[in-house]
Parts: C-alpha cells; sequence; structure tokens
C-alpha cells in the first residue's frame, strides 16, 4: 500500500517526535542508580554558625518565655536563610514580594492569615494554624498577620539574599540600608520550573487533611515546593514498617538539608554527630556531604518536610557492600 505523501515540514515534525521519542526512552533507560567514586572529605564538613544538628522547639520558647515578639536565625548557609518568628495577636507584614525568591512558611502556633496575589490580580487569603505550610511563589505580592488571641510562631524560609520589597514604602528600614525607589519584573517567572501538568500553584498544605488524604497509606510523600532553587517534600512513615539496616550510612548530597518535624518523632543519625530523637516542631540540618539517616520512633505517623536546594537533587546512598569497603 502506498502511503499519501507528505510535506518537508510534516516530515520533520514526524523526525522530531521519533527523535524525542528515542530520547526520552534513552534517557528512561539510563536514570539508574550505579556506583561511581566521591571525592567525599575525610573530615566531615564542619556546622558553621547559626547551624547546629538540631533545635528543639520547646528550648526557643523557652529562651524567649513571656515575649510575644521575637526571632531566631537559625539556617544562613550559602543557599537559604531559615528563621523562627514569633508575632503578638495583630502584628502584620505589608504587602511586598521577593524578586528571585520564593517564600514559604511553617506554623507552629497561633494563627496567621496569608494574602497571597496568585494567580495574578486573584488574591487568595488563607488561615493558617498548626501543622500548616504555606507557599509564595517568587515575584508574587503577598502580606500576612496574626489573627487570633495568642502570638504566632512561624518557620519562615527564603534563599539566602532575598530581600522584601514593599509595595509601600515602610516607615522604618532595615539597619544599615535605606528604601530607594526601583522598578522590578512581577508576577510569574516565565524561566521557573514549570508545574507538572500546567497545573496552578498549590498554597497551602493541611497535614491533618493530608493524611486523611492518604490513608489507609502510612509511609507517603508529597513533593510540595519545587522551584529552581526551593524544593521541598512532606514525608510521612510509621516505625511499625520501617525496618533498619544494620550497618546502613544513609545518604548524603553535595548541598545541606534542612528539616521541620511536623508530626511523631524521628531518630536520626548524621555524621559525625550522636544519635537524637526529635519531635513535633523541631528542626534538624545536615551539612553537604555528611552521612544522614532518619528513621520513625514510636507509635502512630512521623511525618517531615524536607528542604534542599535543588529541584529533585540527587542522593549519594551507602552501595552494597558498604561506603567503608572503598569497593
Amino acid at each position: 500500500m502506498r502511503l499519501p505523501a507528505t510535506s518537508p515540514s510534516t516530515r520533520l515534525t514526524l523526525s522530531a517526535v521519533l527523535f524525542f521519542a528515542a530520547l526520552g526512552a534513552a534517557c528512561a533507560q539510563s536514570a539508574s542508580q550505579k556506583v561511581f567514586y566521591f571525592p567525599k572529605p575525610i573530615q566531615p564538613t564542619p556546622y558553621r554558625a547559626p547551624m547546629q544538628p538540631y533545635i528543639r522547639f520547646a528550648d526557643l520558647t523557652a529562651r524567649h518565655k513571656g515575649q510575644d515578639n521575637w526571632s531566631e536565625t537559625v539556617v544562613a548557609d550559602d543557599y537559604n536563610r531559615v528563621d523562627v518568628i514569633s508575632a503578638a495577636p495583630g502584628s502584620q507584614v505589608g504587602l511586598h514580594l521577593h524578586a528571585d525568591s520564593p517564600e514559604y512558611w511553617y506554623v507552629e502556633q497561633g494563627e496567621i492569615r496569608f494574602e497571597i496575589d496568585d494567580p495574578p490580580g486573584e488574591p487568595h487569603s488563607i488561615e493558617a494554624k498548626p501543622g500548616w505550610l504555606v507557599f509564595c511563589p517568587e515575584r508574587m505580592l503577598h502580606s500576612l498577620e496574626v489573627v487570633g488571641a495568642e502570638a504566632a510562631i512561624r518557620v519562615q524560609v527564603t534563599l539566602a539574599e532575598a530581600s522584601s520589597i514593599y509595595a509601600e514604602k515602610p516607615d522604618q528600614p532595615p539597619p544599615g540600608t535605606n528604601y530607594v525607589r526601583a522598578t522590578v519584573w512581577t508576577y510569574p517567572n516565565p524561566d521557573d520550573v514549570p508545574n507538572p501538568h500546567g497545573e496552578p500553584d498549590r498554597l497551602s498544605f493541611d497535614l491533618d487533611k493530608m493524611l486523611a488524604l492518604h490513608a489507609p497509606k502510612r509511609e507517603w510523600s508529597d513533593l510540595v515546593i519545587m522551584r529552581n532553587r526551593a524544593h521541598a517534600n512532606i514525608i510521612c512513615s510509621d516505625a511499625e514498617d520501617v525496618k533498619p539496616k544494620p550497618g546502613d550510612w544513609g545518604h548524603f548530597h553535595d548541598f545541606p538539608e534542612t528539616w521541620i518535624l511536623m508530626r511523631g518523632q524521628y531518630r536520626y543519625t548524621i555524621e559525625g554527630v550522636p544519635s537524637f530523637t526529635v519531635a513535633e516542631g523541631d528542626i534538624v540540618y545536615a551539612p553537604s556531604t555528611r552521612w544522614h539517616q532518619m528513621l520513625p520512633v514510636g507509635d502512630g505517623p512521623a511525618c517531615r518536610l524536607a528542604m534542599t536546594p535543588f529541584p529533585d537533587g540527587n542522593h549519594l546512598f551507602d552501595p552494597p557492600g558498604g561506603a567503608a569497603s572503598g569497593k
């Protein structure tokens, strides 16, 4: 049977489709774990202040007992800045954006109303309570207000050198700065990592609802933030389902990782640090190239927010036979 004639443009389109299909198949076949040799430092990458292996939420609140308004920076590395911020009822952060940094918050205590202009021109009002994660993409206008009768405590995450750019000039600039007028591109960054299937941004995540949605599964993860320089997963599991492997060192990255404990308890082992157990509200940090492993302990679900600076960052796992063998 003779095939109908095709135009040069049609033939080019078909060739392109076949090429990319073959390329995709080749990539899928090659996307497997293989053993390589990594130049790992003999001495573990040191902790730089203010970072430390873990910070207990109870210790933070105890240090500021009787104060409604306070903040502490707990991570300030080359990639991210993580602040724990307490604000009195009625406190507000005016309408602002970040030129090239997403921003997200985990609510530890109290209630906060977030206003986020995403999609552009359609402000969303989100009243977040403890256990909620709220996300604002870069270049999107947003504000917040503490509502309710008690002080609200939030964990706030931005890129390391992000600055707040306000729609209206604030009364008081940060120390050592002066507000100047400047133009800035607003709304979606066309070069940002696209959402799967072109879906709109997910701006809020209620852990209780997520647990109910995933039931009866007890082990699951949800990629909640995926941007050019921001990546976060909510990961849940149950101690009854996880069997530790003797001698397994876990994995490491060539970038640091930060976790917020959202529910339950975990037992962490980080290279060069005695094992420790953390609970809801605590924050854990591992510098780059340090082996680390975390296992749920206790009863019920254990959930953590795992934060890294890159989308789908690579994991370097302890291979069969163990890394110490050198084989």
